[in-house]
Order: structure tokens, then C-alpha cells, then sequence
């Protein structure tokens, strides 16, 4: 279990790195590093964006979005414009849209002057209904969801009168900064569907459906790191060969961050939530990492240079964490009414003050604002504090259908706690192999020019008896040899070690070497089974007792 609890706290410390450089800056201070100001990004990503509604009769309802909205540039009878809060941003006369497009069809579809009179007067009175206000809709007149129903019966109608085909449909585009959407969003509006995401008791302008750009604050990894290698000095000193294995991770780590110069480096996620292009917060979106819990244990433990015994106890942040996101719920506008708790700040659309004020406020109820983190022994004021506040990792989810967000955390971290909570009862022969597995002297091949440790892991006397059928002249690499001759040395019971790991890029041919393994398996038991004289010699006698109930 020892070993296991290691094995935890070092997931735990093993997040998932950003992945993008879709930044907002957040202060007026410029940070070099990612090459972003307030002056380059000055509106927000949620800030101007339109909803242009085009409705008007098809052929076909049965295509993408992208297309419907195309057709209805010709064809379309109404075309309105809205903000995200479904309020014309222009105004709307349905009386000369009507007019115009009946005048439009009279020569092809022998419409008179009487029948365009009626028709006018019949749809003018059927708007009236929903619209309750003679005239053109002034700009900032909300556009409900009765209003949007009734235009599309009014399409149905006059496509009817008109002698044309197909059926009613209403589509809108919305333009997003192509920083942050490389493509418009195109949405078709179905009157009477409601939807779980649209939040809000009693919204009349359901039909306006809300995308979400999810919000990321980061936590710098180079400070942690520096941390933990301070923590661990505190804890022991390291021998001179745990000094070489050290240097040689933070060489590689060094290298890693430099390919990456220009983009966010070595930087994880402290917490998620996410923001609609209304500018408001999404109740429940709200997600801590479990890399920023682990981050506070270790800069908040008062007990260095002794580390207790299944460290990081993350779990002391169970109820901080529920407080926080209840907080934020009752922000984004769900249980509005609750009074309990103290709000962070006003609720309503989020700007850059907003955002920095959420992120003090998690890093505060976290032990990750300035004051704990500068009384830890682990702190180095040349590195400072591992919470990013310039900036904030920015960019439009694919998909509105869920919450749960990008992984934060190691891929790993849910299945080691699982079977860290559950005990060793519950262990595979190769977890435990490999949770046990002592750490041999690691040998770098491309230092052995003379190939010496090559030669010795690839002689005739080691090469495997069967091969996975192919042509003659398609043999396996060097490496891809001494893969396979360990792994048979393993399976025979002489290698240094039962399990094995092949690492590699796609396409360099592991499933290849698999194959060759599983022709060796095959060959082997034939041969071990050739020696048999019987075949019933192959079987042993063993008196089985009978079961009692």
C-alpha cells in the first residue's frame, strides 16, 4: 500500500498540460512568455456577438445547419438580428418584409392586388397577437419564442399562397472571434423543444441557444516542481546516484519546455468553469483540479522536513470544494432566492474584473493566495507563487450536451485511487508486478556507439524460434529484436524482470513485434509438447475431493 500511495501522490502531481494558446489577458501587465496585453485582446470573447435569423420556406429540412442557412439567403421572407439576450439589435417591420416578398412572388405566382391586400391584413392582424404593438419593433425589443412560432406559421401560410413548395424554417449564424471558433455556428430553431441547458425559470426566448467558452486558470508547473525538489531535500538528502537520476528529469524537462517556446508552458489547470456567449457564468460548471489540491498540501503542510504516510491528503478539501461550487451556483443565477453565504460578487455578465475576483476568491478558500503560499518553507521568492493571474486559457466547447470539461488530471489518477481505497485484495499479478517494480540503472543505447549492450541482447543464441508468417525479406529491426528477445528472455523465466513495456510512436511497429511474440508462444508450446512420447502424458493425476454443501 506503500508503494501505491506513492504512486497516487505522484499522479496527483502529473496533471495535464494546456494544450492551446487561446488566451485572455486578464491585467494590464504584459507577460512576455505568451506574448498577450490587454491592448491585442482587448474585448472579450463574449463581448458584440450577434444571432442573425433568417426565416423563410425549403425544399429540404433534412441537411446540415450550414446549408439550410445558405438556401434562406435567397429565399428567406424575414431576416432579424439579435444580441445574446435575444434583443433586436436593428429594427424589425414584419409589414414591408411581408409586402416585399408577396410583391416579389405576384408575377410567378398570379397573386393579385386583392389576394396581396387580404393576405397583408390576415397576417398583419395574426403578428399583431404576439407582437402587441402596431409598427416596426424597435432595436432592444426582446424576440420571444411566440414571436419566432408565429413567424414560421406565417412562412407556412404564405408559402402556401404562393404555390411554394417545401416547408417553414428558421436558422441563425452566430460569428464568434476566430481565435477562439475557427468556424461560424449555425443552429436551426425548433419552436415547442426546450432544453436543459437554456437556464432560467420562465425564458421566453428559448429558442436562442447559449455555446459556453470554457475558462481555465492556471497553476505554473516550473514552480511546483522547484517545490517538490525543496520538499524533497527537506525530507532526505538524495544519494549521488537519485542527484545524476535528478538532473537528468530536469535536463529532460528543460528540453520539453523549450520545443514549446511561444506557448503556454508547462502550465495546468487550477480550476474550469465556464461563461455562455451571454457573458454569463453556466451554473454547475464550476470543477477544481485535483493538481491544485495537491499543490496546496504542499505548500500549506507544517510538518516539513516529516512527511506523513499517504500524503497529499487531498480529502480535507471535500467540503471547501462543495462550499465553493455552491457559491458559484447561486452567482451563475441558480437558487437565485438563497441568501445563505457570502456572494464573491455581483451576479450578472462576468468581465475582467469578475474573473479575477473568482480567482482570488478559490485561491483564498484553496491556500493558494499570496499570504500561505509565502509562509511555506518551500517558497522562493525568485520563482513566486505558482498562480497564474495574467491570463486565462480560453476556448468555445465543441458541444453543449456536457459539463464534465477537459481532463485536468493524470489519466491515470481515478483508477490508482480506486484500487488505493478498495486494497491489495483487488490486484492483478501484472499491477502488482508493476506497483513492486524496483528501479535497475537505465542505459542510454545511443551512448554505446560500439554497440556492445546491443550485441549482447540480440545473439543468435537468444534469437525466438517462431515468427508471425511474412516475406522473407521483411525482418525486424535491431531494436524491434532486442524488444522481442527480452521479452522471451522474460517469458522463460531469465530476464530481469516478468513485465515488460514497448514504447514507441505510431507506425514504428510494436503491433508487428506483438505478433512475432505471439508466434514464439505458439512455437514454443509445440516444441515443449513434441517432447511428449503420449499424449496423455502431457496430463497429471490429481484426486480432486468432492464439495460438501
Amino acid at each position: 500500500m506503500d508503494v501505491l500511495s506513492y504512486w497516487c501522490a505522484v499522479e496527483l502531481f502529473s496533471p495535464q498540460n494546456w494544450r492551446d494558446d487561446q488566451l485572455i489577458a486578464l491585467s494590464s501587465s504584459r507577460n512576455d512568455d505568451h506574448r498577450v496585453s490587454v491592448a491585442e485582446q482587448e474585448r472579450l470573447p463574449w463581448d458584440g456577438i450577434h444571432a442573425d435569423l433568417l426565416i423563410g420556406p425549403v425544399d429540404n429540412e433534412r441537411r446540415s445547419y450550414t446549408n439550410l442557412y445558405n438556401d434562406l439567403q435567397s429565399r428567406k421572407i424575414y431576416r432579424l438580428q439579435t444580441d445574446m439576450y435575444a434583443r433586436l439589435t436593428k429594427p424589425f417591420s414584419f409589414a414591408e418584409d411581408t409586402e416585399n416578398w408577396l410583391r416579389a412572388q405576384a408575377a410567378k405566382s398570379r397573386l393579385d392586388e386583392q389576394t396581396i391586400t387580404g393576405l397583408l391584413g390576415e397576417t398583419n392582424r395574426l403578428w399583431l397577437e404576439v407582437a402587441e404593438q402596431p409598427g416596426p419593433l424597435p432595436a432592444g425589443t426582446e424576440l420571444t419564442d411566440s414571436m419566432v412560432s408565429r413567424l414560421l406559421q406565417v412562412v407556412e401560410k404564405l408559402s402556401a399562397k404562393a404555390n411554394r413548395s417545401g416547408s417553414a424554417c428558421a436558422v441563425y449564424r452566430k460569428d464568434y472571434d476566430r481565435r477562439f471558433a475557427r468556424r461560424p455556428v449555425h443552429q436551426a430553431v425548433k419552436p415547442g423543444e426546450s432544453s436543459e441547458q437554456q437556464e432560467g425559470v420562465g425564458r421566453q426566448n428559448r429558442w436562442l441557444r447559449h455555446e459556453r467558452f470554457r475558462i481555465a486558470v492556471g497553476l505554473s508547473q516550473r514552480v511546483v516542481t522547484n517545490a517538490l525538489l525543496k520538499a524533497a531535500k527537506l525530507v532526505r538528502e538524495l544519494s549521488p546516484a537519485e542527484e545524476t537520476a535528478q538532473d537528468e528529469v530536469l535536463q529532460e524537462l528543460a528540453h520539453r519546455q523549450s520545443k514549446s517556446a511561444g506557448g503556454p508552458s508547462a502550465v495546468a489547470s487550477l480550476m474550469e468553469f465556464c461563461v455562455g456567449d451571454d457573458g454569463c457564468l453556466v451554473p454547475r460548471s464550476l470543477m477544481l483540479s485535483q493538481y491544485a489540491k495537491a499543490v496546496s498540501c504542499l505548500f500549506n503542510h507544517e510538518g516539513w522536513p516529516d512527511c506523513p504516510a499517504g500524503w497529499p491528503h487531498i480529502e480535507v478539501f471535500d467540503d471547501t470544494e462543495s462550499k465553493l461550487k455552491s457559491e458559484f451556483n447561486r452567482l451563475a443565477g441558480e437558487d437565485s432566492g438563497d441568501e445563505a453565504g457570502r456572494p464573491m460578487y455581483k451576479a450578472g455578465p462576468v468581465g475582467r474584473y469578475e474573473i479575477e475576483s473568482l480567482i482570488e476568491h478559490v485561491a483564498d478558500r484553496m491556500g493558494l493566495d499570496d499570504r500561505a503560499v509565502s509562509s511555506s518553507p518551500l517558497f522562493a521568492r525568485a520563482d513566486g507563487s505558482p498562480l497564474i493571474r495574467d491570463y486565462v486559457n480560453c476556448h468555445l466547447e465543441a458541444s453543449s450536451e456536457s459539463l464534465n470539461g477537459e481532463m485536468m488530471d493524470s489519466f491515470f489518477l481515478e483508477d490508482l485511487e480506486d484500487l488505493y481505497q478498495n486494497g491489495p485484495e483487488i490486484f492483478s499479478e501484472p499491477v502488482r508486478q508493476y506497483l513492486s517494480i524496483g528501479h535497475p540503472r537505465r542505459f542510454n543505447l545511443q551512448k554505446d556507439p560500439e554497440g556492445h549492450l546491443v550485441g549482447d541482447f540480440t545473439e543468435p543464441a537468444g534469437m525466438p524460434f517462431g515468427r508471425w508468417p511474412s516475406a522473407s525479406n521483411q525482418f525486424q529491426s535491431t531494436g524491434q529484436q532486442l524488444a522481442i528477445n527480452q521479452i522471451r528472455a522474460a517469458l522463460e523465466g531469465y530476464g530481469s524482470s516478468s513485465l515488460l513495456g514497448v514504447n514507441g510512436p505510431p507506425g514504428t511497429g510494436k503491433t508487428t513485434l506483438l505478433k512475432d511474440v505471439v508466434a514464439e508462444i505458439i512455437v514454443a508450446r509445440a516444441r515443449r509438447l513434441a517432447g511428449f512420447s503420449r499424449p496423455q502424458d502431457i496430463f497429471t493425476s490429481r484426486r480432486l475431493a468432492r464439495a460438501t454443501s
